[in-house]
C-alpha cells in the first residue's frame, strides 16, 4: 500500500470515528400495580369524567395524584375515592396563577414528575352560525390559553430542576382537532396537537416527555348529549360503532406515563378506533 493510501486512510478513520456523545437507554417494562410507583401526578379537570378515571388509576399504579378543578365540592368527593390524593382549586384560564399553582403542588407533593392537562369545555354549537364571541373567548381562554400556559410554566418549572428524568407533560386533546372544525372546541384542540408536538422537540432531549391522547365520544359530563349509555347499549353511530369509557383512555394515559413508553414522545394518540381517519362513515 502506498504511503499517500495509507494516510488518506488513517486520515478518514479519524474524521469519521470521532466517538459521540454517549447515550444509555434502560428499557423499561410493565409491572401490573406498579407502573407508575414512585411519581407524583398532577390532573387537571380531575373531578369527574376523564380526568377522575386517571387519577383513579394513575392511583392505583402507585403514583401520588392531586387533581384540580373549580368546583370544591367535586373535588372532596373525587378524592374520598381516589387512594393518597389530594386537591387544589384552581381555574386553568387564571394564566397569571399558572406558576403559583405548580408551586402549591409541588409544596403539597413534594415534586411534580408528571402534569396533566385534562380541563377543558365545549359548548357544542353545532355549526360556526351558532358561535358567539363571548362563547368563543371562554373555549379559547380555557382549553388552549391556559392549557398553554400552564404547560409552559411546567416545562420552565422542570428545566430549573437537576433532576427531570421521567417528567412528562400529557395534554388531553379529541378527535375533533382532525376533522376540521368550524367551532371553537375543536379548532383549539387542532392548537393543541401542534403545541404538543413542538414542545416535544424542544425538550425530549432534556429528559422531558409531551405526549397527548385524542379521545373519540367518550361518557362524561360534557359528552352527555352526544352520547348516553342506556340499558349497557354503548352503540354510537360512527366509525368504531360505540361509545368509549373514560377508564379505557386512563390506560393508555397511564402507559403513556409509565417507564415503559419512554420512546413515545411527540405522538398523538387517539383513543377512538380510527374513527379521524374515516369522518365521512355512514351506516
Amino acid at each position: 500500500m502506498g504511503y499517500k493510501r495509507f494516510i488518506r486512510k488513517v486520515a478518514n478513520f479519524i474524521l469519521t470515528e470521532q466517538p459521540k456523545a454517549q447515550v444509555t437507554v434502560k428499557i423499561g417494562a410493565l409491572e401490573t400495580g406498579k407502573m407508575l410507583q414512585g411519581k407524583t401526578v398532577v390532573v387537571t379537570g380531575g373531578g369527574s369524567g376523564i380526568g377522575l378515571a386517571m387519577a383513579k388509576k394513575f392511583a392505583s399504579e402507585g403514583a401520588k395524584v392531586l387533581i384540580a378543578g373549580r368546583n370544591e365540592t367535586k373535588l372532596k368527593e373525587a378524592c374520598a375515592n381516589i387512594p393518597n390524593s389530594q386537591f387544589l382549586v384552581f381555574d386553568i384560564s387564571n394564566v397569571e396563577s399558572s406558576v403559583g399553582f405548580l408551586n402549591s403542588c409541588k409544596e403539597k407533593l413534594g415534586a411534580v414528575d408528571c402534569l396533566v392537562n385534562n380541563a377543558g369545555i365545549s359548548l357544542h354549537e353545532g355549526s360556526f352560525e351558532n358561535v358567539t364571541v363571548e362563547g368563543f373567548d371562554k373555549q379559547f381562554d380555557i382549553n388552549y390559553r391556559g392549557t398553554y400556559f400552564l404547560s409552559k410554566a411546567f416545562l420552565e418549572m422542570k428545566e430549573k430542576e437537576s433532576e427531570v428524568k421521567g417528567t412528562q407533560l400529557l395534554v388531553i386533546s379529541s378527535e375533533t382537532a382532525d376533522l376540521c372544525y368550524d367551532i371553537p372546541y375543536g379548532m383549539t384542540k387542532a392548537g393543541l396537537n401542534s403545541m404538543v408536538q413542538a414542545f416535544s422537540r424542544r425538550v425530549y432531549q432534556k429528559g422531558i416527555r409531551v405526549n397527548a391522547i385524542a379521545p373519540g365520544v367518550t361518557i362524561s359530563d360534557m359528552t352527555q348529549d352526544y352520547g348516553k349509555e342506556e340499558g349497557g347499549n354503548m352503540y354510537l353511530n360512527n366509525a368504531a360503532g360505540r361509545i368509549f369509557l373514560p377508564e379505557e383512555v386512563a390506560e393508555v394515559a397511564c402507559f403513556l406515563l409509565s417507564d415503559a413508553s419512554k420512546c413515545i414522545s411527540g405522538e398523538i394518540i387517539h383513543t377512538n378506533a380510527g374513527h379521524h381517519l374515516n369522518p365521512h362513515f355512514k351506516d
